[in-house]
């Protein structure tokens, strides 16, 4: 497994990092739940309806759990949770819900475990590589 990536010059200058080149991942297109159902078919032999329906039926789950304030952990994936941004304002009684709530969000966490004293390595990166992007190579 492997991601792509190529060299991005930042050209803000008010940034102390103005001028430098940074590695950026390059997307591979899309996939759809639909072919993630089938690959799990394939890999497993399960039934693709019934598959589809225990999915379908998870988000729903998690829609419900996540609009009930819950943070919901899904063990080696990751934990959802939902938050908002708002305005500020001086002081609490001059606060609305309706005026200075901007957008609610769905955060996302992916599960991993920690290194030693380095931080923490996610589950999803486990044996992930990196390699220039086709036609690419500075």
């Amino acid at each position: 497994m492997a991601i792509h990536i190529k060299l991005i010059k930042n050209n803000i200058k008010s940034s102390s990092s103005y001028g430098k080149y940074f590695a950026k991942t390059v997307s591979q297109g899309e996939v759809t739940l639909k072919s993630m159902v089938r690959e799990a078919l394939l890999a497993r032999g399960y039934d693709e309806g019934a598959v589809m329906a225990v999915v379908m039926d998870l988000e729903h789950a998690l829609k419900v759990k996540l609009s009930e304030g819950y943070t919901v952990v899904l063990p080696e994936i990751g934990r959802f949770s939902l938050r908002v941004e708002s305005e500020g304002v001086d002081e609490p009684k001059k606060f609305s819900l309706r005026r200075h709530i901007k957008r609610i969000i769905c955060g996302f966490l992916p599960a991993g475990h920690r290194i030693g004293g380095h931080g923490i390595r996610y589950n999803f990166c486990d044996g992930v590589e990196t390699v220039w992007q086709h036609g690419y190579k500075p």
